[in-house]
C-alpha cells in the first residue's frame, strides 16, 4: 500500500522523505545565514510547500519563525523587518526582488533556486532541540517559536512573539481538532494565518497530509477536496458561507469533511445548521488567537444544544469574563480573559524589544479584546471585539446583536454592522448587506423598526455585491468604513 503524501498541491506532491529532504537542505542554508535561538528566520511566500519546510528546519535550529504578510506594501514590509530583525528572510521568486528593495541588508534566500548540498548537513530532525523557551521546544507539537503580526480585523499590526510550548495541551487541542496519521488537512488561508499555520503543522506532526491552495476561492476549495478526499481543513465563517453559496448550486459530489476548524470571526447558528445540512456534522468550532493559541472547542455534535456558544476551554485552559477588574459571573458580559500555558510571550515594538504580555487583572490572566460571557454550564459566548464596540451617545452597542436580527431579513444574504464617526453622538451604526434586492437605508430602517431600539437601527446602509475580506479571510470592517465614505463623498 502506498503511503500517503506530506503535502499536495495543485501541481505538485511530496513525499514524507521527500519533505524530510527539502527540510534539511533548508537547514543548511539557514544555518549558514546565521538562524538559530538569537538568530531570526523571516519568511514571505505564497502558500507552498517550501513554507512548512522553512518553518521545521527553524524549528530544528531553535530559531523563531517571523511570516510576513504578501500584501503589505513596501513601506509596512520595511517597518515589519525592521521590528523582526531577521537573520535571513526565506522567499519565493515572486518576492525576492520586492524584499531585497527594503530589507536593508539582511540576506534573501530564494526558494526558487538552487539550495546548498554541502558537507556536514545540518540534519534539523536529528539535532538536539535547544531549550528557547520556559518549556522548552520538546514541549512542542508541529511549530516551533513564531513572531506573528496580527491585528485582528483592523487596527495597527503587532508583531506578537511566542516561545512557549506545552506537549500536553497540544496533543489534547489536536484531539480535539480531530488531527491524526488520516488527516487530510487542506489550507486555503494564508499560512502567514496562525490557524491554518498551527494545524497544518500539526497535521504533519502527527503523520498526515496537508494539501495547499493559493488563496482561497469556495469553486475551488470544493474541487480540491473533492479531487484529493480533503477531510479536514481550516476556515473563517466568512469563507465557510461562501462555500455554502458555491454549494447549492453544485449537482456533482461535495467533499464530506470529518473535522473542518472554523474559527476567526462569530459563527452564527443559522451558518452552522447550513453547513452541516450541506456537507455533515465534519465541523469544529474554536475560539482562539494568535497571542494565546486555541482556547476552546464545539463539535458540530453539540451546536444544536449550546447555540451562541463557541465551546468549552481545552483541559489546562480558563476563560473568564471581567470588567473594571472584577471576575463576572455565569451569564454576565464583559471582557474575556484567558490563562493558558500557551500565552504569547508580548509584542515586539517598533525598536526590536520584547515588551512583556503584561497580566490584566492579574494572576497570568490575558485578553485580546474580545467581549463575551461563559454560560452557567461554562461554555463560551463571544459576542465580539472591544474594539468593534460601537459607542453612540453614551450606549454600548455590539454589532453581533444588531447582525443577528438584520441577518433574518429575507433579502439579506450576509450583512456586517460597524460604527462610523458622528460630529453629535461619536459614532452611528452603519451596516454592510449583500443582497441581490435593492435594499437602501429608508428601506432597511423600516424593516427593523419593532425589531430592534431604534438607537441600533443603521444610519447608513451600504448594499454590496460582495463583503471585503482580509488576507486572513476575516470581513474588514476598516475597510467598509471606507468604502462608506467613499460612497457618501460621491453623493455630494
Amino acid at each position: 500500500m502506498t503511503a500517503a503524501p506530506a503535502v499536495v498541491e495543485a501541481d505538485r506532491t511530496f513525499t514524507r522523505d521527500e519533505l524530510d529532504r527539502m527540510v534539511d537542505r533548508f537547514a543548511t542554508a539557514l544555518a549558514a545565514h546565521g538562524a538559530g535561538p538569537s538568530g531570526r528566520v523571516g519568511w514571505i511566500m505564497a502558500n507552498r510547500a517550501e513554507v512548512l519546510a522553512v518553518a521545521l528546519a527553524a524549528r530544528g535550529l531553535g530559531a523563531p519563525a517571523v511570516a510576513f504578510g504578501r500584501r503589505c506594501t513596501a513601506e509596512e514590509l520595511a517597518a515589519r523587518i525592521a521590528v523582526a530583525a531577521p537573520a535571513v528572510i526565506v522567499v519565493d521568486g515572486d518576492e525576492r526582488q520586492r524584499v531585497q528593495d527594503v530589507a536593508g541588508g539582511v540576506p534573501v534566500l530564494d526558494v526558487t533556486g538552487p539550495l546548498p548540498e554541502e558537507p556536514g548537513l545540518v540534519v534539523a530532525r536529528a539535532r538536539p532541540m535547544r531549550p528557547i523557551g520556559p518549556t522548552g521546544d520538546t514541549d512542542r507539537l508541529g511549530a516551533g517559536a513564531s513572531l506573528l503580526f496580527t491585528s485582528g480585523t483592523s487596527g495597527s499590526p503587532k508583531a506578537a512573539l511566542r516561545t512557549r510550548g506545552d506537549r500536553r495541551l497540544a496533543e489534547r487541542i489536536a484531539d480535539g481538532f480531530g488531527i491524526g496519521a488520516g488527516t487530510r488537512f487542506l489550507v486555503s488561508g494564508p499560512l502567514t494565518h496562525s490557524g491554518p499555520w498551527t494545524c497544518a503543522l500539526m497535521s504533519l506532526a502527527r503523520g498526515g497530509t496537508v494539501g495547499l491552495l493559493r488563496g482561497f476561492d469556495a469553486g475551488t476549495w470544493l474541487d480540491f477536496a473533492s479531487e484529493h478526499d480533503m477531510n479536514s481543513g481550516f476556515l473563517t465563517p466568512t469563507q465557510l458561507r461562501r462555500l455554502v453559496r458555491a454549494a447549492r448550486n453544485r449537482r456533482d459530489r461535495l467533499p464530506s469533511p470529518t473535522h473542518v476548524v472554523v474559527s476567526g470571526e462569530p459563527f452564527p447558528d443559522a451558518l452552522k445548521r447550513e453547513a452541516v445540512r450541506l456537507f455533515g456534522p465534519g465541523f469544529v468550532e474554536c475560539y482562539g488567537s494568535t497571542e494565546l493559541g486555541p482556547t476552546t472547542v464545539l463539535p458540530a455534535g453539540e451546536f444544536a444544544d449550546h447555540p451562541g456558544s463557541s465551546g468549552l476551554p481545552f483541559d489546562g485552559v480558563e476563560v473568564a469574563a471581567f470588567r473594571e477588574g472584577r471576575r463576572l459571573g455565569a451569564g454576565e458580559e464583559g471582557v474575556l480573559h484567558v490563562r493558558t500555558p500557551l500565552a504569547f510571550d508580548g509584542y515586539v515594538g517598533g525598536d526590536g524589544q520584547l515588551d512583556p504580555a503584561s497580566p490584566a487583572p492579574g494572576d497570568g490572566w490575558q485578553t485580546v479584546g474580545d467581549v463575551g460571557f461563559i454560560d452557567a454550564d461554562g461554555y463560551v459566548h463571544v459576542t465580539g471585539r472591544a474594539d468593534d464596540l460601537i459607542i453612540s451617545g453614551g450606549v454600548n452597542m455590539v454589532p453581533a446583536d444588531i447582525e443577528a436580527v438584520l441577518s433574518t431579513h429575507p433579502d439579506v444574504r450576509e450583512c456586517v454592522v460597524f460604527g462610523v464617526p458622528d460630529p453629535v453622538w461619536g459614532q452611528r451604526v452603519a451596516a454592510a448587506v449583500v443582497s441581490e434586492a435593492d435594499l437602501d437605508t429608508a428601506t432597511v430602517r423600516d424593516w427593523l423598526r419593532g425589531r430592534i431600539s431604534d438607537d441600533k437601527r443603521p444610519y447608513d446602509v451600504l448594499r454590496l455585491t460582495e463583503l471585503p475580506m482580509t488576507a486572513n479571510g476575516k470581513v474588514s470592517r476598516s475597510a467598509l468604513a471606507a468604502m462608506l465614505t467613499a460612497a457618501r463623498d460621491g453623493e455630494r
